[in-house]
């Protein structure tokens, strides 16, 4: 898997109020970052700066906060478990020069360390005030450690909009789809392959117990491959589907199609 903004793999905005912007109180409260899920990778990574042309670019960093508050007095209690990372000097081409990434379960960091693109930070989690209870990391972009939030879209690994992103060859972010997983249900159909690789489908649908449930079928294709039917399955399931497809190397355009079914 290839690192998309701040987690390898899949990213997600998954509600509205979960962008940055004037997202909350039908508009009228402001939300400094934005909500990213790591639907691949629980580990929270010091991500890259994306350029213009899809490019990344390393960036190196100090920890300046490791902690979590708990003095409601003080507003960062809402941020639970947080990391605050502080640009060296010249890293990227805009003004921002600080990132947080709040709400984590645990901090694999510690105040005074010194940081890159890629290392791991923090475990995703739903600590401090976390909106809707889900498990994700509040990113938010700086030009100053004490100022407002600014767009972080050049480092989220996503658009300012719900849905699900990936990274292209290149590492750029590429909007997968505009609907939201939380609570979905898929129809999947994989294939043509050829008897190893359907064996390896094979394989997972048992495991998953899709097979005694029903959810499960082969159809014949041509040179003797076979086309699987998997569905309606929830989310995980499909996910579990996806991350063969990608091992595998079967491409979205070539050997499997997905629908959202509800």
């Amino acid at each position: 898997m290839k690192q998309n903004g701040i987690y390898m793999g899949r990213t997600e905005i998954l509600y509205n109020y979960g962008r940055y912007g004037y997202t909350r109180g039908n508009g009228k409260t402001w939300h400094g970052g934005v909500d990213v899920v790591g639907l691949d990778d629980a580990y929270v990574r010091m991500p890259y700066y994306q350029n213009d042309d899809g490019t990344l670019r390393s960036i190196a960093a100090t920890i300046r906060r490791a902690r979590c508050i708990t003095n409601r007095n003080d507003k960062t209690w809402e941020w639970g478990n947080y990391v605050g990372a502080l640009f060296d000097a010249g890293q990227t081409p805009d003004d921002v020069n600080y990132l947080v990434f709040a709400h984590n379960a645990r901090l694999l960091v510690k105040e005074g360390q010194h940081v890159k693109s890629g290392d791991i930070l923090a475990v995703m989690g739903n600590t401090g005030n976390a909106a809707g209870g889900y498990k994700h990391v509040h990113l938010e972009a700086r030009n100053t450690v004490t100022g407002r939030g600014v767009d972080p879209t050049r480092y989220s690994g996503t658009r300012n909009a719900v849905g699900v992103y990936g990274a292209t060859d290149n590492g750029s972010t590429e909007q997968i789809s505009d609907k939201p997983t939380g609570e979905t249900m898929q129809c999947l159909m994989v294939g043509p392959l050829a008897a190893a690789a359907a064996a390896k489908c094979d394989d997972l649908a048992r495991t998953l117990e899709l097979v005694s449930a029903g959810r499960y079928c082969s159809l014949p294709a041509a040179n003797s491959e076979q086309v699987k039917c998997i569905g309606a399955v929830s989310n995980g399931d499909a996910v579990k589907f996806y991350a063969l497809a990608e091992a595998e190397g079967w491409t979205k355009a070539e050997k499997y199609v997905a629908r959202y079914v509800g």
